[in-house]
């Protein structure tokens, strides 16, 4: 399940937001910020946006930390927690 969700944060992070990455330069592993992808932090603000607008769930304030942005499978973990309740 997570990759599934993992393919689709790729494609919203190379066609959805104004970063010039393409989908298949995106490493799942690597860090969001600056020693990995390098995506700023408005750019990480307008990123949670679209992960509630398509996954359809609202992050809780104690998801909104570090840890759980520290790449696209700790998100993947957290949207498929949502999924699952």
């Amino acid at each position: 399940m997570d990759d599934k969700i993992i393919s689709r944060l790729k494609k919203i992070i190379a066609e959805e937001l104004d970063v010039n990455i393409r989908v298949e330069d995106i490493d799942e592993n690597a860090s969001l910020f600056e020693e990995g992808l390098g995506l700023d932090s408005v750019v990480i603000v307008e990123l949670i946006t679209l992960i509630e607008k398509h996954f359809q769930f609202q992050f809780s304030e104690e998801e909104l930390g570090m840890e759980q942005f520290r790449n696209l499978r700790t998100i993947a973990r957290v949207i498929s927690d949502h999924q699952a309740q």
